[in-house]
């Protein structure tokens, strides 16, 4: 089998680089920017370096804060219609996984014709995006790292992706700086989502030898520090080791898939406004156990790092592998991250429609290292709903 291993093109790194935003801007020849956010983190002005780096170079720039939490295809329409007014050659994405995943819908439809809804899927994209820079503000996602961006789809219920080789990001700035003042649920929240984003990779099926060396260095780096960093958020090394591990978890991800976490915390209810990271954290237990005769070996190693110690010599690589799920639950019980779907709205009657779009995932099942049928992900929906 042949394997490819794609990144994105530049990545600028450590505490203080976003100064150096109109820099990056410069080298990709752009002259007029459209800076996207959301409207809450507009609010307390986490743009603001972003801003003062351009006005210091005289580029001219336009703030876009209506990226929405659940990115529309008409929010990324309106996005477009900004950008396009504006004329901006350069966009900047400043945020989370929404704001990024705008950015990223929206550089598309700058370049190719829309809706959006057309590029649903694996590589539908003709024609090379708008130059983006994208600038994280959580420890989680990994969007920047990627080239996909999850969208709402209103239409079926659930999300959909757009994946193409065109929606890398020109330049990363990894500034752990603007992670300092995340709230230690939302902390908590998209660390375990990283931490799910580089366990899936590694345990998937088109894992790699490339993949693995960025999957292991990312599960250590966030096990060994969302704690800390939830506990205290002022604490510089754990943000920075948080930042780090979930750009390496995405680097990782976004060359094999995700897996059936991903598949069924996707399809829960839009109407329940389930956060991405919690969606992943509460589904990972079950899923975990599910998943874990399948590639023992690699589970062991998972339960091994979420210990926080190396059992090869003390227990069986089944043994190891079988704690994962208890491993993954105590993990989320030191985070105050309750498990359980009937807790967050989704009801019984909403789980066979979960299992009918779980199902129809196949770019993330297809990597599972379990396969799993329609039935046995409403069996396993049904273990997950109350615990």
């Amino acid at each position: 089998m042949v394997f490819q291993h794609a990144t994105v093109k530049r990545i600028v790194h450590g505490f203080g680089s976003i100064a150096g935003a109109s820099d990056e801007v410069k080298k990709l020849g752009g002259t007029r920017v459209l800076i996207v956010t959301d409207p809450g983190l507009a609010k307390i002005g986490v743009q603001k370096p972003v801003e003062e780096s351009l006005e210091a170079a005289g580029i001219p720039w336009k703030l876009y804060a209506g990226a929405e939490l659940e990115p529309s295809a008409e929010s990324i329409r309106r996005c477009a219609d900004e950008a396009a007014a504006f004329n901006a050659d350069v966009l900047i994405g400043v945020g989370g996984g929404s704001a990024l995943d705008t950015t990223k819908a929206t550089a598309v439809l700058l370049g190719n014709d829309g809706p959006i809804e057309k590029y649903f899927g694996m590589d539908l994209v003709p024609n090379p995006s708008l130059p983006a820079i994208l600038v994280p503000t959580t420890a989680g996602t990994g969007s920047e790292m990627t080239n996909i961006a999850v969208l709402a789809d209103t239409v079926n219920g659930g999300k959909q992706g757009v994946v193409s080789e065109y929606m890398y990001a020109d330049t990363v700035i990894l500034d752990p700086e603007l992670t300092m003042g995340l709230p230690p649920r939302v902390t908590a929240m998209t660390g375990v989502d990283a931490f799910v984003h580089a366990m899936e990779s590694y345990c998937g099926l088109a894992a790699t030898p490339f993949t693995d060396a960025l999957n292991i260095q990312a599960m250590k780096l966030i096990a060994g520090n969302l704690r800390r960093a939830y506990a205290n958020g002022s604490n510089r090394e754990a943000r920075k080791a948080m930042l780090y591990g979930s750009a390496l978890a995405g680097m990782g991800f976004v060359n094999t898939q995700n897996g059936i976490i991903h598949a069924i915390g996707t399809t829960l209810p839009l109407s329940c406004h389930i956060p991405h990271g919690l969606a992943m954290a509460v589904c990972a237990p079950f899923c975990v156990g599910f998943n874990h005769i399948a590639a023992p070996e690699r589970y062991a190693l998972v339960a091994d790092i979420l210990r926080g110690e190396d059992r090869f010599r003390s227990m069986s690589v089944d043994a190891r592998a079988a704690d994962a799920e208890g491993a993954f639950r105590q993990w989320l019980a030191d985070l105050d991250i309750q498990t359980g779907l009937s807790h967050y709205g989704v009801t019984r009657e909403d789980l066979p429609g979960c299992a009918d779009r779980a199902f129809a995932a196949k770019r993330l099942l297809n990597n599972n290292p379990r396969r799993a049928g329609r039935d046995q992900i409403l069996a396993l929906l049904e273990i997950g709903f109350d615990r």
